[in-house]
């Protein structure tokens, strides 16, 4: 694979040479790019990458997976779920936001349900 110099955004030209490269990679087909992909290629039409950064693990290991129940997920597992997947800095925001939803979510049933036994 080809090297790849790390992109500075403070730099204009820098900024030009990447816009070239993006334009020039926007005349190829679908097909041609990944073809450029798969032949380890791609780095002779665009040699940048973004500065290091931290990634989350985008994989869990085989033996953290679990079978997926076939019965239907309660109001409460699919809030935890939702939770779950919210990233920490806004989660309690969201996290009031989702149980005021919930609650009025009930109200709403609860109402619907007094209704018809009327």
């Amino acid at each position: 694979m080809s090297e790849f110099r790390h992109l500075d955004t403070t730099e204009p030209a820098q900024m030009g040479t990447v816009a070239e490269a993006v334009v020039r990679l926007s005349t190829f087909s679908e097909r041609q790019i990944l073809d450029l992909v798969s032949g380890g290629q791609l780095g002779e039409l665009f040699p940048f990458r973004p500065k290091a950064q931290t990634l989350p693990p985008d994989s869990v290991a085989e033996e953290d997976l679990e079978e997926a129940s076939t019965l239907p997920m309660t109001r409460d597992q699919k809030a935890a779920l939702i939770q779950s997947s919210m990233p920490s800095s806004s989660a309690s925001v969201r996290n009031n936001r989702l149980a005021d939803a919930l609650a009025w979510q009930e109200e709403v049933l609860r109402s619907a349900d007094e209704d018809s036994h009327r």
